[in-house]
């Protein structure tokens, strides 16, 4: 049974989780699933690296604590999945959707990526934007849920820019 968990700290701070133990844990399904998607070497070691420098324990604190959050578990209590909206830059961004590599294929990235939608509907916003690792299953999968790549408004050195309306 998986079980769907929603933590929103937009309007103000949830209380209701242990902060380090969820960063944590999301840190490392984010890293595993970095090193997991790289296997074509789309990017090189020391991109990785550098991609991973900001998926730490603390930087994943930083994005909860001012994020919508979804998160996915399974009967073991694992995180499964996860993904965020931000206010980043005056916009709002769907960040951090990553699924653990054997649960993936089953719908929980398009379920995680409906609540993230619905819940920018109900604040009022009319789209959503995300900066898409290279990967071209990650790219296809945001293309096929609707995303079109944008203009770049800052420069962006291993993702691309893409944006959705609602």
């Amino acid at each position: 049974m998986i079980k769907v968990h929603e933590i929103n700290n937009f309007n103000s701070l949830c209380e209701t989780y242990n902060k380090n133990e969820l960063s944590s844990k999301i840190a490392d399904l984010v890293n595993s699933n970095m090193i997991h998607e790289n296997k074509s070497n789309t990017y090189s070691k020391d991109e990785i690296e550098n991609l991973s420098k900001n998926k730490n324990i603390e930087s994943m604190e930083n994005l909860i604590e001012r994020s919508y959050l979804v998160y996915l578990t399974n009967e073991e209590n694992e995180i499964i999945g996860c993904g965020m909206v931000v206010k980043q830059d005056g916009l709002y961004f769907a960040k951090t959707l990553h699924i653990r590599h054997d649960y993936r294929g089953l719908g929980y990235a398009q379920q995680i990526c409906d609540l993230r939608e619905d819940f920018l509907r109900s604040i009022g916003k009319n789209e959503i934007y995300i900066e898409s690792l290279k990967y071209p299953k990650t790219i296809e999968f945001h293309k096929k849920r609707g995303f079109k790549e944008a203009s770049n408004y800052r420069e962006l050195k291993y993702t691309i820019l893409m944006k959705k309306d609602l």
